[in-house]
């Protein structure tokens, strides 16, 4: 299952999202019988991708500030 699909959220997989979108509509029964899977296992993927590259944004962002927290907090004790 995946999240909500946008294109405007994850616009490095807009054309797996749209390919899985088209399978769906042209495929309304064979659909539940696997014929997107691997359309659909490519998009996880590129979600996947996408997760881990935010996740490590993130992090290296969050270690940042906290490096320039401990900082001021290190200069306010020292002025003290």
């Amino acid at each position: 299952m995946h999240p909500q699909l946008s294109e405007h959220k994850t616009p490095q997989c807009a054309d797996l999202i749209q390919a899985l979108h088209t399978c769906h509509q042209e495929k309304t029964i064979s659909k539940f019988f696997g014929t997107c899977n691997d359309v659909k296992n490519q998009l996880t993927l590129c979600l996947r991708a996408d997760r881990k590259d935010r996740t490590k944004r993130s992090l290296e962002l969050a270690r940042k500030k906290r490096a320039d927290l401990e900082k001021l907090w290190k200069e306010f004790d020292e002025a003290e």
